[in-house]
């Protein structure tokens, strides 16, 4: 173990560890170099565990395989968790698995977080299948793999704050539409622009039922039922359960307008190539905040606006946990201490936040042109 000056505030620490040299560049004063050397030195003593059985070469590779086939593919998360395993695959795949410590962990938390520059709450999600991986293989796997400690136990990582209730004020919501009807056709035409419609839909959808990103992009024009006024959330993000929302009369006129449109037997189907409708999604809704200049906005926000009116304008917290699909009435609870007692409960709590929508003049053009399509088709 050293610390070598290379330059002025410029010191280069090295180490040796897991039977290999390590070295990493500090920027900064002679005392920090000093630091970081320590903290490698007590990082290195809490993983000598990982060095006791150097016999056994057990790849991360194997590891991956053994854990994807045992516990990854049974996950009712398994298609989206299978990009993260491939990941881990990618960066740590060809290490012996008692060479994964503390350290390698963290390094590989560092890169998602600080290159890949994923989002919290992404990042929390790949650290949890690494825990859960590196768990197993301490514990009923320990003998073939070397190891009998779960390394990621030594990682810190940054969490969501859950308690997060951020959504649209009433006079925020009128400028989003406002930036929505104006980006509605194509710049110098009358062409609708199908993929402003489409933004202009999911946000209306979300923020109209309360309805995850997730189960928006996988609905189906047929899950829209105008006569019994529901939509069908056929998507099985959570539990693998098939739940109905209300379907106001003002949304469902909104939508009826659109598939003589966009056509497609999906609502929002995804671009030729596309492998993530949700990026692009994102994007655009970053450039419609900006242009309607909402600040501190995320998509998850517009589920804690219905959530946050609905509460406002005199609804039943349970029949909120259903409405959003949460399978435990704690997770609701936070949108409680909005309710407003002096606010006298109507017929239909879904009408008084449609009041809140109210649709821009631009809308009702689009309107006419959607039923003008929907004639030369009939």
């Amino acid at each position: 173990m050293s610390v070598t000056k290379l330059d002025e505030k410029l010191y280069k620490v090295r180490w040796r560890e897991g039977g290999r040299a390590r070295s990493v560049i500090v920027h900064g004063s002679a005392k920090l170099a000093k630091k970081i050397q320590d903290k490698k030195l007590t990082l290195r003593a809490e993983n000598r565990h990982l060095d006791v059985k150097k016999q056994i070469n057990y790849r991360m590779d194997d590891l991956i395989d053994k854990y994807w086939t045992q516990y990854g593919v049974k996950k009712r998360s398994a298609d989206r968790e299978k990009s993260i395993v491939e990941g881990i695959r990618a960066a740590l795949g060809r290490m012996f698995v008692r060479e994964v410590d503390g350290m390698a962990v963290q390094e590989w938390y560092d890169n998602l977080t600080d290159v890949r520059e994923l989002a919290v709450n992404t990042a929390e999600r790949h650290f949890h299948v690494m825990h859960h991986m590196m768990r197993k293989a301490s514990t009923i796997w320990a003998t073939v793999t070397g190891i009998d400690r779960n390394p990621a136990d030594q990682v810190e990582v940054e969490h969501v704050d859950d308690t997060r209730k951020r959504y649209l004020s009433e006079e925020e919501f009128p400028r989003l539409m406002v930036a929505l009807d104006e980006r509605m056709y194509r710049k110098g035409t009358k062409d609708i622009n199908k993929t402003n419609l489409r933004l202009r839909l999911l946000v209306l959808i979300a923020v109209g039922t309360g309805m995850r990103r997730g189960e928006i992009f996988r609905l189906e024009w047929r899950d829209i039922l105008y006569n019994e006024g529901l939509i069908v959330v056929r998507a099985k993000l959570k539990k693998g359960t098939i739940r109905h929302v209300p379907l106001s009369p003002e949304l469902a006129e909104e939508i009826r307008r659109y598939p003589a449109v966009l056509g497609e037997d999906r609502i929002l189907p995804p671009e030729p190539g596309a492998t993530s409708g949700r990026q692009r999604a994102d994007k655009s809704l970053r450039e419609l905040l900006e242009r309607a200049e909402i600040r501190d906005f995320r998509f998850h926000d517009l589920r804690h606006t219905f959530a946050s009116w609905y509460m406002m304008s005199g609804g039943d917290i349970y029949e909120l946990s259903k409405l959003l699909g949460h399978s435990n009435i704690k997770m609701t609870e936070r949108y409680a201490d909005l309710a407003r007692a002096h606010i006298v409960k109507t017929g239909s709590v879904s009408r008084e936040i449609w009041g809140k929508l109210k649709p821009q003049s631009e809308g009702r053009e689009i309107a006419e042109t959607g039923q003008q399509k929907l004639e030369q088709t009939a």
